[in-house]
């Protein structure tokens, strides 16, 4: 049996089926604004974003850090707590093999 256009469009009206484009609704969501998929982040992802974005925005080295780390070096003041360096050290995988 050959399916013409006309009963290939006869049987899809009696199944209910309609052409892409042709639904109720179609013609309101042509003459308003584009018809586009939309998406929203929660408060999580937001905050994420906005978190991700300062750390983008700020320098990679903090200078008045450096600044007083080098004063310390200098003024003979700084000291190193050998036990917390040696602990993480030893923690550190790549230093331990």
């Amino acid at each position: 049996m050959k399916i013409s256009d006309f009963r290939a469009s006869q049987i899809a009206q009696g199944y209910g089926v309609q052409k892409p484009g042709s639904g109720p609704g179609q013609a309101t969501r042509r003459a308003g604004s584009q018809d586009a998929d939309a998406a929203t982040l929660s408060a999580e992802a937001q905050a994420f974003v906005k978190g991700r974005l300062a750390a983008h925005g700020a320098p990679d080295v903090r200078a008045d850090l450096v600044a007083d780390l080098r004063r310390a070096i200098k003024d003979g003041t700084y000291q190193v707590d050998e036990y917390a360096l040696a602990g993480k050290l030893l923690a550190h995988p790549d230093l331990t093999g």
